[in-house]
């Protein structure tokens, strides 16, 4: 019998989970059939799965797009890491079909509470869990006015969008470096605080930031494998320099998956945490969708993708994916290198 799951668009690490789930299929002798799918022509993705499609724009299509896709292939799990909040809306449409639907939480609410940084580090604060004092900026004004009271006393400040993904838009402010570092050397996400105050004084209108300490670290970066909120795997990802640690204990090992239980996360997620100057972690944000460093974890021994695929086709039980967890885990170092791979302009799987 062949078991089939379905990953729907990413917003990354795609082309990582299908070799994670193809990779645990082979190893325990597992019929999987995975199914990719991509709005774009993104062949170097789509052509490593067992079947491709391609989704509709029209969002208006979507719904039916699924529907028809499970009953014509009869797919047993559906994962998607893009258009979350949609496809938790739709849950109550889509599970009818026969497919279970993995969207990160089990509930709007917690979507949009992990997508707001204030509102999510006001949440766990009231929860009794350390997080990164985060204020919200929502003016020119407002943020020169904070940036002179020093709210968080002598303390580096750093801004970010209130919402955003991959780090973009982070600057720290840093008087010690050249009006000219922003340009010379963006990568290092430093800025005089003045001017970017011009800059951001110079637009028509702004998204809101969260202004917040910065810290000296390291930062951690944990992915895990939850199920409505029970955390069964879990690989931490200690970042010094251009290295990463691979860890599976420790505070802020514990502190990301109490979070991951407090939001009720539910699939491949991701908890990252930054210590203070005194080397306590504490909460920077959670993002219920996997990570992009999500394929590094493979190195520890731990498969979280391949662990997620056997669970929700059913072919383990929660207590083995925990027991496996502990049992394969093996600390370890990585780096991440830039690659290529070759782009067949044809995709030979393709599925109608």
């Amino acid at each position: 019998m062949s078991h089939k799951i379905w990953l729907m668009e990413g917003l990354s690490s795609q082309r990582d989970i299908i070799n994670g789930i193809t990779s645990t299929a082979k190893k325990h002798n597992y019929n999987v059939s995975i199914y990719a799918s991509h709005r774009q022509s993104r062949n170097e993705i789509l052509s490593l799965a067992d079947h491709a499609l391609i989704e509709p724009n029209d969002i208006n299509q979507r719904l039916e797009f699924i529907l028809s896709t499970v009953k014509k292939y009869a797919i047993q799990a559906i994962h998607t890491g893009r258009h979350a909040h949609w496809f938790e809306a739709h849950r109550a449409a889509i599970e009818p079909s026969g497919a279970h639907l993995t969207t990160g939480a089990r509930d709007v609410a917690m979507l949009d509470l992990a997508d707001d940084k204030v509102a999510f580090a006001h949440h766990m604060k009231s929860l009794n869990l350390p997080v990164v004092p985060s204020l919200r900026v929502d003016s020119p004004v407002q943020l020169r006015e904070l940036i002179a009271r020093k709210p968080f006393g002598d303390l580096p400040l750093c801004v970010k969008p209130v919402t955003g993904i991959y780090g973009m838009g982070f600057w720290q402010f840093d008087e010690s470096v050249s009006p000219m570092a922003a340009f010379t050397h963006p990568d290092a996400r430093r800025v005089k605080a003045e001017y970017y105050l011009q800059a951001l004084e110079a637009v028509d209108s702004m998204e809101p930031l969260v202004l917040m300490p910065y810290l000296p670290g390291p930062e951690y970066s944990v992915d895990m494998l939850a199920e409505n909120g029970k955390v069964l795997a879990a690989v931490a990802r200690r970042k010094e320099g251009a290295l990463q640690y691979l860890e599976n204990s420790g505070e802020a090992f514990e502190l990301a998956q109490a979070c991951a239980a407090a939001m009720g996360a539910d699939g491949l997620i991701n908890v990252q945490t930054r210590n203070d100057a005194s080397g306590k972690p504490l909460l920077l944000e959670i993002n219920m969708r996997p990570s992009g460093g999500i394929g590094y974890t493979r190195f520890s021994g731990v498969n979280l993708p391949g662990l997620f695929a056997l669970r929700q086709l059913g072919l383990i039980s929660q207590q083995q994916v925990l027991d496996d967890a502990r049992r394969d885990f093996t600390p370890a170092t990585v780096r991440a290198l830039s690659d290529v791979v070759a782009y067949n302009p044809v995709l030979s799987n393709q599925v109608q």
